[in-house]
């Protein structure tokens, strides 16, 4: 039987629980655990990956069960007592889902967010009229309402209409904003044709975010 589609007060509350489930590195680093595990998590396991004590797993556990990011379930047992609950990492089809998986594996693996970002920017797959026109083709798929202005000669600003993180970035904003700049320089880094100088940023609610850019031959 088919799911209801959600209303979009439904998916703007989703997105919002998954903004502030996000919003603690340690709730990031347990999804990137429970994402990578080939088999279901118990807390204990997450408290020895984590380093923290298994009842404040439980805790920031039962605030990603509530965001729709984890599930819960009884681990097949047999014998006396209670079965041992175990988790794994939901796949979010949104773009709450991309950000989560970043931001988790730079927690992970030492690299900056910058560089995971620059990493996937340089693994996004360019649209026939350059890098400017795929960076505001990625900005749009993710939300960003992205639009084009020409500032001179080989000079451009993308301006961010929303923040669809915009509660995920007010709360880490080095984090978040770090991520998107990285993706923006290995976009353009991969056709060598054009630069990014920056990524000015503003009050995530308000939109306004801009990233300045420029051609590489000056045209």
């Amino acid at each position: 039987m088919a799911r209801p589609s959600a209303s979009p007060d439904d998916a703007d509350d989703g997105a919002l629980r998954r903004a502030k489930a996000l919003s603690v590195p340690t709730r990031v680093a347990a999804f990137g655990h429970l994402r990578r595990a080939a088999d279901p998590l118990s807390a204990p396991q997450l408290a020895v990956l984590l380093g923290v004590h298994h009842t404040a797993v439980r805790q920031h556990l039962n605030v990603l069960i509530a965001a729709g990011l984890v599930a819960a379930a009884p681990q097949p047992h047999t014998g006396r007592g209670r079965p041992r609950i175990v988790y794994r990492a939901l796949d979010i089809v949104d773009s709450y889902r991309e950000l989560a998986t970043a931001l988790a594996e730079a927690m992970t693996s030492g690299l900056p967010t910058r560089e995971i970002g620059r990493q996937r920017g340089l693994a996004t797959a360019p649209v026939a009229d350059g890098p400017l026109a795929t960076l505001a083709a990625e900005a749009d798929r993710l939300g960003f309402e992205p639009s084009v202005r020409r500032r001179g000669a080989g000079r451009f600003e993308l301006v961010l209409g929303a923040c669809p993180f915009a509660d995920a970035a007010a709360a880490a904003p080095a984090a978040v904003c770090d991520l998107h700049l990285g993706i923006a320089e290995g976009i353009v880094e991969r056709s060598g044709s054009m630069v990014v100088d920056a990524l000015d940023a503003t009050d995530p609610h308000r939109g306004g975010c801009r990233f300045t850019l420029h051609s590489a031959s000056g045209l």
